[in-house]
Protein backbone atom coordinates (compact mmCIF):
# COMPACT_ATOMS: atom_id res chain seq x y z
CA UNK A 1 0.00 0.00 0.00
CA UNK A 2 0.80 3.43 -0.48
CA UNK A 3 2.45 5.39 2.43
CA UNK A 4 -0.33 7.59 2.82
CA UNK A 5 -0.63 10.75 4.68
CA UNK A 6 -3.68 9.70 6.22
CA UNK A 7 -4.20 5.85 7.66
CA UNK A 8 -7.21 4.30 9.65
CA UNK A 9 -7.91 0.70 10.27
CA UNK A 10 -10.40 -1.35 11.60
CA UNK A 11 -10.88 -5.09 12.61
CA UNK A 12 -14.09 -6.23 11.71
CA UNK A 13 -15.46 -9.39 12.72
CA UNK A 14 -16.67 -10.51 9.43
CA UNK A 15 -15.00 -12.81 6.47
CA UNK A 16 -13.37 -10.47 3.99
CA UNK A 17 -15.46 -11.41 1.73
CA UNK A 18 -18.12 -9.84 3.44
CA UNK A 19 -15.97 -6.89 3.77
CA UNK A 20 -14.83 -6.75 0.16
CA UNK A 21 -18.91 -7.35 -1.10
CA UNK A 22 -18.84 -3.54 0.62
CA UNK A 23 -15.89 -1.69 -0.50
CA UNK A 24 -15.79 -2.87 -3.63
CA UNK A 25 -19.41 -1.92 -4.56
CA UNK A 26 -18.40 1.60 -4.89
CA UNK A 27 -21.43 1.91 -7.73
CA UNK A 28 -23.64 2.05 -3.99
CA UNK A 29 -21.43 3.71 -1.92
CA UNK A 30 -23.78 6.98 -1.55
CA UNK A 31 -26.48 4.54 -0.01
CA UNK A 32 -23.67 3.00 2.74
CA UNK A 33 -21.78 5.65 3.21
CA UNK A 34 -22.76 9.36 4.87
CA UNK A 35 -19.23 10.70 3.35
CA UNK A 36 -20.68 10.26 0.03
CA UNK A 37 -23.34 12.19 -1.76
CA UNK A 38 -22.95 10.64 -5.31
CA UNK A 39 -21.03 8.30 -7.57
CA UNK A 40 -21.87 8.15 -10.87
CA UNK A 41 -19.35 5.96 -13.47
CA UNK A 42 -18.09 8.35 -16.18
CA UNK A 43 -18.17 5.39 -18.51
CA UNK A 44 -21.68 3.43 -18.12
CA UNK A 45 -21.27 0.68 -19.65
CA UNK A 46 -17.65 -0.26 -18.63
CA UNK A 47 -16.97 -2.58 -16.20
CA UNK A 48 -15.53 -1.73 -12.58
CA UNK A 49 -12.27 -2.74 -12.28
CA UNK A 50 -8.77 -1.05 -13.69
CA UNK A 51 -9.47 2.06 -15.81
CA UNK A 52 -12.42 2.74 -14.45
CA UNK A 53 -13.50 6.37 -13.94
CA UNK A 54 -16.01 7.40 -11.10
CA UNK A 55 -17.46 10.77 -10.89
CA UNK A 56 -17.49 11.02 -6.88
CA UNK A 57 -19.30 13.83 -4.94
CA UNK A 58 -18.60 14.05 -1.33
CA UNK A 59 -20.21 16.76 1.06
CA UNK A 60 -17.70 20.17 1.07
CA UNK A 61 -15.74 19.23 -1.32
CA UNK A 62 -15.64 19.74 -5.20
CA UNK A 63 -16.44 17.12 -7.18
CA UNK A 64 -13.58 15.02 -8.63
CA UNK A 65 -13.21 12.22 -11.27
CA UNK A 66 -10.93 8.98 -9.85
CA UNK A 67 -9.55 6.50 -12.45
CA UNK A 68 -9.06 2.92 -10.76
CA UNK A 69 -5.72 2.12 -10.82
CA UNK A 70 -4.98 -1.00 -9.24
CA UNK A 71 -7.89 -3.30 -8.89
CA UNK A 72 -7.88 -6.98 -7.43
CA UNK A 73 -10.88 -8.22 -6.77
CA UNK A 74 -11.58 -9.13 -3.30
CA UNK A 75 -8.40 -7.85 -2.17
CA UNK A 76 -8.06 -4.04 -2.92
CA UNK A 77 -8.39 -1.29 -4.77
CA UNK A 78 -6.76 2.00 -5.37
CA UNK A 79 -7.84 5.18 -7.69
CA UNK A 80 -6.58 8.32 -8.32
CA UNK A 81 -7.86 12.26 -9.28
CA UNK A 82 -6.14 14.75 -10.54
CA UNK A 83 -6.92 18.26 -10.33
CA UNK A 84 -4.53 21.36 -10.86
CA UNK A 85 -1.07 20.87 -8.84
CA UNK A 86 -2.25 18.10 -6.86
CA UNK A 87 -2.44 14.32 -7.79
CA UNK A 88 -5.09 12.62 -4.77
CA UNK A 89 -4.65 8.87 -4.51
CA UNK A 90 -6.99 6.75 -2.53
CA UNK A 91 -6.30 3.02 -1.27
CA UNK A 92 -8.60 0.56 -0.26
CA UNK A 93 -7.41 -2.61 1.18
CA UNK A 94 -9.20 -6.39 2.73
CA UNK A 95 -6.95 -8.43 4.59
CA UNK A 96 -7.75 -11.32 6.68
CA UNK A 97 -5.65 -11.66 10.10
CA UNK A 98 -5.10 -14.69 11.80
CA UNK A 99 -7.88 -14.77 14.03
CA UNK A 100 -10.89 -15.40 11.62
CA UNK A 101 -11.52 -11.54 11.52
CA UNK A 102 -11.10 -8.90 8.90
CA UNK A 103 -8.16 -5.97 8.62
CA UNK A 104 -9.92 -3.06 6.84
CA UNK A 105 -7.30 -0.72 5.65
CA UNK A 106 -7.82 2.70 3.80
CA UNK A 107 -5.36 5.24 3.11
CA UNK A 108 -5.49 8.83 1.54
CA UNK A 109 -2.31 10.87 0.49
CA UNK A 110 -1.78 13.94 -1.59
CA UNK A 111 0.96 14.53 -4.24
CA UNK A 112 2.17 17.49 -6.28
CA UNK A 113 3.11 21.11 -5.90
CA UNK A 114 0.13 22.16 -3.94
CA UNK A 115 0.22 18.91 -1.69
CA UNK A 116 0.95 20.73 1.06
CA UNK A 117 -1.49 23.59 1.01
CA UNK A 118 -4.61 20.80 0.12
CA UNK A 119 -3.13 18.98 3.53
CA UNK A 120 -3.35 22.01 5.97
CA UNK A 121 -6.69 22.67 4.29
CA UNK A 122 -8.31 19.05 4.07
CA UNK A 123 -6.47 16.47 6.29
CA UNK A 124 -9.14 17.17 9.30
CA UNK A 125 -11.89 16.77 7.65
CA UNK A 126 -10.49 14.03 5.22
CA UNK A 127 -9.05 11.92 8.06
CA UNK A 128 -12.78 12.49 9.72
CA UNK A 129 -14.27 11.37 6.40
CA UNK A 130 -12.00 8.75 6.28
CA UNK A 131 -12.72 7.33 9.63
CA UNK A 132 -16.57 8.11 9.23
CA UNK A 133 -16.51 5.35 6.42
CA UNK A 134 -14.25 3.08 7.92
CA UNK A 135 -17.04 2.63 10.82
CA UNK A 136 -19.37 2.56 7.79
CA UNK A 137 -17.98 -0.65 6.55
CA UNK A 138 -17.53 -2.07 10.12
CA UNK A 139 -21.11 -1.40 10.80
CA UNK A 140 -22.56 -2.92 7.68
CA UNK A 141 -20.11 -5.83 7.24
CA UNK A 142 -20.97 -6.80 10.89
CA UNK A 143 -24.87 -6.98 10.42
CA UNK A 144 -26.57 -10.43 9.92
CA UNK A 145 -27.01 -11.71 6.44
CA UNK A 146 -31.03 -11.78 5.51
Amino acid sequence: MLDANITVEARIAAPPERVWSLVGDVDRWAEMLPTIDAVQRIDPGAELGLGARLRVRQPGLPPATYEITRWSPGRAFDWVAMSPGVRTVGTHEVRQDGSGDTKLVLGLAWHGPLAGLVRVLLTSRARRYVEQEAAAFTRLAQVPAR
